[in-house]
């Protein structure tokens, strides 16, 4: 269905300085074109915003790497300062996780995505994103706030990112009923399944 884009709304998402657009729902006596599973449309945004995350999120470490070999104190770059070597391995461990996540959520055979896996994907690349976003302000500084420097940029979509079509709590919920489910097996035999099964 086609709508006009005057119908559209810019409203906050609750990031600062972030914006979204809002559509109105169209007429429920309108027919529809097509039907859809209940909860396809959330996993598919799932999908999208994990992928989105994790190329987010490597770009912020590429950018707080980047800042640390170049910003000089006490003579030498801050990057060779263990305390801020130790901040980096953390954040990598996160951007790899988020990124294999993406893969894991994106995987599949069908035109929708698996729930199941959209759900460990999303959960996975959400949970990344508050300790990758304090570590990258860390390691700038007071600089990495400021509307001049990109980092901001980056950091906010991730916020805003984090939270749509399901925070991190919210994916928790649903993999934690899904494991209730069927209570006889143990949660390691069942995330290998549910893997295996949706690949």
């Amino acid at each position: 269905m086609l709508l006009p884009a005057s119908l559209a709304g810019a409203e906050p998402t609750g990031v600062h300085a972030d914006l979204t657009m809002r559509l109105p729902r169209p007429d429920a006596t309108a027919g529809a074109a097509f039907e859809l599973a209940a909860g396809t449309l959330r996993s598919i945004g799932a999908c999208l915003h994990a992928a989105q995350m994790a190329g987010a999120l490597s770009q912020v470490m590429d950018m707080t790497l980047q800042y640390a070999n170049d910003r000089l104190q006490f003579g030498r770059a801050i990057g060779k300062f263990q305390a801020i070597q130790h901040q980096i391995s953390e954040m990598a461990e996160h951007v790899a996780a988020s990124r294999l996540a993406a893969q894991i959520a994106c995987e599949g055979t069908g035109n929708t995505p698996d729930p199941v896996r959209a759900a460990i994907g999303k959960l996975r690349a959400s949970d990344a994103v508050t300790p990758v976003a304090a570590i990258a302000h860390a390691v700038h500084g007071a600089i990495g706030i400021t509307e001049e420097f990109d980092l901001q940029l980056y950091t906010r979509r991730l916020h805003a990112w984090r939270v749509a079509d399901g925070s991190e709590r919210w994916w928790s919920r649903v993999l934690g009923e899904l494991a209730c489910a069927e209570p006889s097996r143990g949660a390691v035999e069942l995330v290998r399944q549910w893997c295996e099964t949706a690949a």
